[in-house]
């Protein structure tokens, strides 16, 4: 048995929700927000391969999108500002949601 390797098979619907390692559910998948980790922090498995593609940044978009959305729709109704505000306003804070 491999060092940092549990004696017991990792589920990899676990640790894929936990963004664990997909070999000792231990170490952290990604290293950062959106990157995915070079090697296991913990059992060394070899991530670098790894391409998680578009999905991290899909995920974002549609988190974004739910929180964001409604809140636009709220203050449009609630405080009905001026466009110019949605304009200043808006792309600024998506950029700030969704950096890295």
């Amino acid at each position: 048995m491999t060092a940092g390797v549990p004696a017991t098979p990792v589920s990899p619907a676990v640790a894929g929700l936990r963004c664990k390692c997909p070999r000792c559910g231990l170490g952290a998948l990604f290293d950062g927000y959106l990157t995915v980790a070079a090697r296991c922090g913990n059992c060394g498995l070899d991530l670098s391969k790894q391409d998680s593609g578009d999905g991290p940044a899909i995920f974002v978009i549609f988190i974004l999108g739910i929180v964001i959305v409604p809140l636009m729709l709220i203050v449009e109704v609630k405080l009905e500002p001026p466009v110019w505000f949605h304009f200043m306003v808006w792309p600024i804070v998506v950029v700030g949601g969704a950096k890295p």
